[in-house]
């Protein structure tokens, strides 16, 4: 007997139904083709949250095949369109350079480096040099707003942060950031990072114990270089694998150095702290329920050592004071009714209109803004000139919690 028309209009359906709801998560002939990973996207779908579960080599490989499509796209424009042919970068030189800095990554990052390069059509000399094109570029700012306690709606901390950059040509790559989740085996915590498709480049990152980590430059401050230490953002990045309170991450700032001078802003679900990390040292400062960071160091305890200090009469292009008295300003202001909602107000503020958001017409851009809720596990997150806020609820990804 022949099918009739509706017979073969509902078949249809169906099968259009089953080819829309596959996604980066789906079994063929009970082979999953992603390892184990999974692609989701951000609450308006704006950008890409690849979640990844094993060890380091098989969350590299299950990366490579998630965004292969996206990680050969951002190669293209990033390296071959711009380093070589606009700025004229030799390839050469870019493998050297991505030699240079995988041998620096610890053996995890390694293995995860190397298992990307199995899977995502680059192979290993462009994948390190994608991993590693981000950390030759010299930083001009970053702010960072912290309130807890009498400052907040619920008495738990919200932290605010902006990465700020001296180069307007990241405005052409805002497309390719991505949240990327590992939960690897073995580990006390699960880690969300912030970065470039591709890229092993540690600047905004929270771990499944209610971490929030951010980095901000301060060689303002500390301008002395070491020699021969460990790629500071590598260890900073593998430390939120491990550590998973407030008392480790003292003791752990108080024994371990950077190669340059940092401020590190440590926000945990009832309190934050920052730690202004210099080249051999650390002063950590808190306060009653607020605290505030740019690019300067300001703990009482730097008299006699050599730090150079700001004010508002020598702070130059990076405004450092203004910034960070601004965001002091408006904690104030907003005193017991910061939320999360507040705080993108807040930092959707710019310099002049009292906040710390560098104008869009001035040498330094603000790349993008974080706001982080750690005692709920939420991010979001505002690229400027490109997207809106976009939360992400991380307790729906993280299995080590």
């Amino acid at each position: 007997m022949k099918p009739n028309l509706f017979t073969l209009f509902a078949a249809f359906l169906l099968l259009t139904a089953s080819v829309l709801s596959c996604s980066k998560s789906t079994s063929y002939n009970g082979v999953d083709p992603y390892e184990g990973g999974k692609l989701h996207r951000t609450s308006s779908g704006t950008f890409l949250v690849p979640v990844l579960h094993g060890s380091f080599k098989q969350m590299g490989r299950q990366y490579g095949l998630l965004l292969h499509d996206q990680i050969n796209e951002f190669y293209k424009a990033s390296v071959d369109d711009y380093l070589i042919a606009q700025k004229g970068v030799r390839y050469e030189d870019l493998v050297a350079s991505g030699l240079f800095y995988y041998n620096g990554f610890t053996k995890l990052f390694m293995e995860y480096l190397d298992g990307m390069a199995e899977t995502n059509g680059l192979g290993k000399e462009k994948t390190y040099i994608l991993s590693a094109a981000p950390q030759i570029i010299p930083f001009a700012g970053c702010s960072s707003l912290s309130v807890w306690g009498p400052y907040t709606t619920d008495r738990y901390t919200v932290t605010g942060r902006n990465l700020d950059l001296p180069f307007s040509y990241f405005r052409n790559f805002s497309r390719y950031f991505n949240i990327v989740i590992w939960n690897p085996d073995g580990m006390t915590a699960s880690v969300a990072n912030i970065d470039f498709i591709g890229g092993l480049f540690y600047q905004t990152a929270i771990n499944s114990k209610g971490v929030f980590l951010e980095l901000q430059n301060g060689q303002l401050a500390d301008t002395s270089h070491t020699v021969g230490r460990e790629n500071t953002n590598n260890i900073l990045l593998e430390s939120l694998f491990r550590n998973v309170s407030p008392e480790e991450y003292n003791r752990w700032f108080n024994t371990t150095l950077p190669e340059v001078g940092l401020i590190m802003n440590g926000s945990y679900p009832t309190h934050a702290t920052i730690y202004e990390w210099a080249t051999y040292r650390v002063a950590a400062r808190t306060g009653n329920g607020m605290v505030s960071a740019s690019n300067d160091f300001i703990d009482p305890s730097w008299v006699n050592y050599p730090i150079l200090l700001f004010d508002s009469t020598n702070e130059g292009i990076s405004m450092t004071w203004t910034r960070r008295t601004n965001l002091l300003k408006r904690g104030e202001q907003f005193r017991g009714q910061i939320d999360p909602a507040k705080m993108r107000d807040i930092l959707d503020l710019d310099i002049p209109g009292g906040g710390a958001t560098f104008p869009e017409s001035g040498m330094i851009k603000t790349i993008y803004s974080v706001v982080a809720k750690p005692s709920d596990l939420k991010l979001w997150l505002k690229v400027r000139e490109y997207s809106g806020w976009e939360e992400i609820d991380l307790k729906n990804y993280f299995s080590n919690q």
